[in-house]
């Protein structure tokens, strides 16, 4: 049977068993198992297993559990009350300040944390009720939630681009400052589509009342709320551009940081610990279960040829590199309206990295690219986690229909973004070069 055949039954199969909702990690795996017994008999189980062992050996992966930890923890520590506060303080006044500076807090908790339910959860707690209880309309109060928290994979430490890094052997820290420039570049570009629109038609985000803004005093001192954030951040990616510390130090550092700032505000006791250690074990182990899975995934369909079917292809019809690009992109986009960006990288390396040598992408502009890309499949259905997790905490008068519309001018600002990004590759590749030569 021919790699094309295969190709046809493999994937086929996947998105088969994914439509029925099965688990993305028993898909993939079931699959790699039974192929492989199908193909090359059972006494080849053993290259799934060294798979499996080589990345559960991979030292990267260690900085993993640990910035997960510290979102947990930060969750927990005050720390975004007191940002929250602060951004009331100075934006509430201007004509969709609140949204904007949602955004802007869930751009430092993207910075602090590296995934996208931290923002999403603390600000749905925290921003969203304030917004509703001023008049802000339900669209663009639950969608710039949305928005701002799904940065998360994107701006370092994103636990994504260590995912990325660690597969296609490329420099975290380089990722880290790709990653930070094209995620201000996103968030930049969402602030500026909350004050249009609300400058366009005041009601959507009205000001707060005259007599609850405060003076110049309480707006100064409401600033030390970011100097514990500003802080965490510079000790985590800091370390990291500066060559002091490695990825995996780094977090080490970061989830030490953020217990110390539990601590600052009295939060700090077993409880948090556990619930914190908790959460990590849950989120890390369903993200392992992942990776293990769609690694042996993705080795099978190696070992049976996909890299030969994927070469064979680009030489036969002469495919183009922007052609290609676009392709790799429309993929990505895709896969995120049925799977997590962790599984998407794991079956879609084998088939794009053999490409980087042949169209000469450089792997550190197309790793951010896939981190903007996938970023969305948070905010699409039916696999959109951030939606529902929105809806579990927001109240009962936002319907799930409000949240599926407020997503819409988001995602469309993240894929401008995006194109932005790719036609545009300095955006992206300028600060690596700055800071890493």
């Amino acid at each position: 049977m021919g790699i094309g055949l295969i190709s046809i039954l493999l994937f086929g199969s996947m998105l088969l068993f994914l439509g029925l909702g099965l688990p993305v990690a028993f898909v993939l795996g079931g699959l790699a198992a039974i192929f492989t017994a199908i193909f090359w008999g059972p006494e080849s189980f053993f290259i799934i297993v060294a798979r499996t062992y080589s990345m559960m050996s991979t030292t990267t992966l260690v900085a993993c559990p640990l910035f997960v930890l510290m979102a947990a923890v930060l969750e927990q520590s005050g720390v975004a009350e007191d940002m929250y506060e602060m951004m009331y303080r100075w934006m509430g006044s201007l004509k969709g300040g609140l949204a904007v500076g949602t955004v802007i807090v869930c751009t430092l908790l993207a910075a602090m944390s590296g995934i996208a339910s931290t923002g999403v959860v603390v600000m749905g707690v925290m921003a969203l009720p304030a917004m509703l209880k001023r008049g802000y309309d339900k669209s663009l109060a639950v969608g710039c939630i949305l928005a701002g928290g799904v940065l998360g994979p994107l701006i370092p430490p994103s636990i994504v681009l260590v995912l990325y890094g660690t597969i296609a052997q490329v420099s975290i820290g380089g990722l880290f400052a790709g990653g930070m420039s094209a995620g201000l570049l996103c968030s930049s570009l969402i602030i500026v589509y909350i004050l249009i629109r609300c400058y366009l038609n005041p009601s959507l985000g009205p000001p707060i009342p005259y007599e609850e803004r405060t003076n110049w005093e309480a707006k100064m001192t409401s600033l030390k709320g970011i100097i514990l954030p500003f802080l965490l951040i510079v000790s985590v990616l800091g370390s990291i551009y500066t060559g002091i510390a490695t990825p995996t130090e780094a977090a080490a550092v970061g989830a030490f940081g953020a217990m110390v700032c539990s601590a600052i505000h009295r939060r700090l006791n077993w409880q948090l610990i556990r619930n914190s250690a908790y959460a990590t074990i849950k989120i890390q182990g369903f993200m392992m279960w992942i990776l293990f899975s769609a690694q042996a995934f993705a080795s099978v369909y190696m070992g049976m040829g996909a890299s030969r079917l994927v070469i064979g292809l680009v030489e036969k019809y002469e495919i183009g590199w922007w052609t290609m690009l676009i392709a790799i992109q429309i993929v990505w986009f895709a896969l995120g309206f049925v799977i997590d960006a962790w599984s998407i990288l794991m079956i879609t390396a084998p088939i794009i990295l053999p490409l980087l040598p042949i169209y000469g992408f450089n792997p550190l502009w197309l790793g951010v690219l896939y981190a903007v890309n996938t970023q969305t499949g948070y905010l699409t259905p039916p696999f959109g986690t951030m939606l529902f997790m929105m809806k579990g905490i927001a109240p009962k008068s936002v319907t799930m229909s409000d949240i599926y519309s407020s997503v819409v001018p988001f995602v469309i600002t993240q894929l401008v973004t995006l194109a932005l990004c790719i036609t545009f590759p300095k955006l992206i590749t300028w600060l690596p070069e700055v800071l890493f030569g």
